[in-house]
């Protein structure tokens, strides 16, 4: 993938987060360049719902704008500090979705409960509990050790990180946490107790994933990306 084929993505992947409502004045959406690992593309210092693909830059893991025009957005060493810390992660977005601030502020853990998302947050998403924006590679470092090996977590009374192996991956990832959150908010307003999977459940939910090929996960991902594409794309 060149460069303008991944801005591409990534512009059409903050498309479909801001039509999710989880990325909308604020927020970033970043990618590790295919041929560089040190380096990274993120958009300018603007609202990640109207960027286009100009408006993306390439910053090497000290926030140095090595290509493109623009300042990075101020929390650029959340992308920094988890490329760094994670040689697997390939995409990270950071956003402001409204539950996932509710639960960063909640008892109640965010905790996966629909499908294959259980196995991975039935013991609730992990939470960064400082204070102030991640504008340094220090807080950022912070955010990376709590994240761990997880695909996602949570920043009090902030928002939410994502991190995972693809663009596709991370906008997915994203918004299976949101749903994830919907349908746990909707349980605890009606009163209901929740009713965890128990470990053989979780294993049934789990087996699918590692039972199909890898082909077979890119299409069902694939199927799922064009769907809210073209969501985006009639709107």
């Amino acid at each position: 993938m060149t460069n303008d084929e991944l801005a591409a993505r990534l512009t059409l992947g903050c498309r479909i987060l801001a039509e999710q409502e989880i990325l909308d004045a604020f927020g970033h959406l970043s990618s590790r360049l295919p041929d560089d690992p040190s380096r990274f593309m993120i958009s300018r210092g603007m609202s990640p719902a109207l960027v286009e693909p100009q408006d993306f830059i390439v910053l090497d893991l000290e926030g140095t704008v090595v290509s493109g025009k623009g300042l990075p957005n101020a929390e650029w060493p959340i992308h920094a500090s988890i490329y760094s810390a994670r040689p697997d992660v390939h995409s990270v977005v950071h956003s402001h979705s409204r539950l996932s601030r509710i639960f960063s502020l909640s008892k109640r853990k965010l905790r996966g409960l629909l499908t294959s998302s259980a196995p991975e947050w039935q013991s609730g998403v992990p939470v960064y509990r400082e204070g102030g924006l991640v504008t340094s590679r220090q807080r950022g470092d912070a955010v990376a050790r709590v994240l761990s090996n997880e695909s996602a977590v949570l920043l009090r009374g902030h928002g939410d990180v994502i991190a995972t192996g693809s663009v596709t991956g991370t906008v997915l990832k994203a918004i299976t946490l949101k749903q994830n959150a919907d349908v746990l908010n909707e349980l605890l307003a009606h009163g209901d107790e929740i009713e965890l999977w128990s470990d053989e459940a979780l294993a049934a939910w789990a087996t699918p994933q590692h039972s199909i090929s890898r082909e077979a996960q890119e299409a069902m991902a694939g199927r799922a990306w064009d769907y809210y594409e073209a969501r985006v794309r009639t709107r």
